[in-house]
């Protein structure tokens, strides 16, 4: 994103504020709450949204050095993440060729990978390089048995995997020239683990991405923690699948006193970005964070990863503790607010509390992703939510 919209962005925000308004949809919409509870739809988007489709699933600072490698999944289906000698990143099926065992959890560096049920070793690159008792099995069983690779692509510090071996992966075609920019201009390349939450979650998988995608909750559910920092002024950005919402900070008020030619190369506000299906990325100079929300076996459960990364090159005491204490406000935030009411949305509607839900014209983004959803597994909301009334009206 160049200088010019960038200024853009603080002038509407300003612009907003002056006039004591708040940016607004077109329209407001009630939906189906079974985008959260329904089974046959939970599964059809996890068949749809994950598993046939390349996944912004880690930062290169999951895995930065050679040997590294980030254990992680997409949708219950697992992946390793590797650094190779050479220093190029790889992502394979995280099962052993003879029985499918699960080779490597967490984060961690090796030299290759041992298989714990009978030890059959793998090269960083993914080669079958040692077999026991290697006669009790055909030459010709053995061949071909390397771990099964994964497109990748590796590119200004994100890393997108398909989860199908024949899928196919394309930087620009994924995320567009506009979201390509916002995650290109983060210089994420520079950027190194600080903290990590991994944990089952009672939600819909889509209750994490929705929490990001809104300010209109923020001065309510947040008083204490980032809610002082912000303006309610929230702006929103449409890039086709991808979502951003722009979080002014209340130093944006002073550019009002200051020549437009001097204004700072970076402007007092923040980037939210929900890349689809389920991963949020967002954060400044000081800290980034990538949180993604793993659907679970049933539609009400997932695997929440929260993450947090610090500066790493000319790191120095002062933006380490940066980090740190910006670490610990998000992991706050994320895990004992927006966790904790997400939950209770999810089992409300569960337990039949509510038949439906509606978002206003202040919850522009989620009104998109949501319609996004609809469109791409060709539900029928208004439909949906006839029934659902009828239904209601019968008891």
């Amino acid at each position: 994103m160049d200088r010019s919209e960038r200024v853009a962005i603080a002038k509407r925000i300003i612009e907003f504020y002056d006039k004591d308004r708040d940016e607004m949809g077109e329209v407001s919409w009630e939906a189906d709450i079974g985008r959260f509870t329904d089974k046959a739809r939970f599964d059809l988007e996890k068949q749809e949204f994950f598993l046939t489709r390349p996944q912004l699933i880690a930062y290169s600072g999951d895995f930065p050095e050679s040997g590294d490698y980030y254990a992680t999944e997409i949708a219950g289906r697992p992946i390793l993440l590797v650094r190779g000698k050479d220093g190029v990143a790889h992502a394979f099926l995280n099962a052993c060729r003879h029985r499918g065992v699960k080779l490597a959890e967490g984060c961690g560096n090796a030299k290759g990978f041992t298989c714990p049920y009978h030890g059959w070793t793998f090269a960083l690159n993914g080669d079958l390089t040692s077999v026991p008792s290697r006669q009790s099995f055909e030459p010709e069983q053995l061949k071909e048995r390397g771990l099964i690779e994964l497109p990748l692509v590796e590119k200004h510090g994100v890393v997108l995997v398909h989860p199908q071996p024949s899928g196919h992966v394309d930087y620009d075609e994924f995320f567009g020239a506009e979201m390509g920019g916002i995650i290109a201009d983060y210089n994420l390349e520079d950027f190194r683990l600080v903290g990590e939450y991994r944990a089952p979650a009672r939600i819909n998988w889509k209750h994490a991405v929705d929490g990001g995608l809104e300010g209109y909750h923020v001065p309510y559910l947040h008083p204490t923690t980032v809610g002082p920092g912000v303006l309610r002024q929230f702006l929103h950005l449409d890039y086709g699948l991808h979502q951003t919402l722009v979080s002014p900070m209340k130093q944006i008020l002073d550019l009002k006193n200051v020549p437009e030619e001097e204004w700072p190369e970076t402007l007092p506000y923040g980037f939210t970005n929900a890349i689809f299906p389920n991963t949020v990325v967002g954060g400044s100079k000081h800290i980034m964070f990538f949180q993604r929300s793993e659907p679970g076996e049933e539609p009400g459960t997932c695997t929440y990863i929260f993450r947090t990364y610090g500066p790493h090159k000319n790191a120095t005491d002062e933006t380490r503790a940066m980090a740190q204490y910006m670490t610990d406000l998000l992991m706050k935030t994320a895990l004992e607010e927006d966790m904790a009411i997400q939950s209770s949305s999810q089992i409300q509607m569960e337990a039949g509390a509510v038949p439906s839900i509606v978002l206003g014209r202040r919850e522009v983004n989620l009104i998109r992703m949501h319609q996004n959803h609809d469109r791409l597994i060709g539900h029928d909301a208004a439909e949906a939510l006839g029934h659902t009334n009828m239904a209601a009206a019968a008891e």
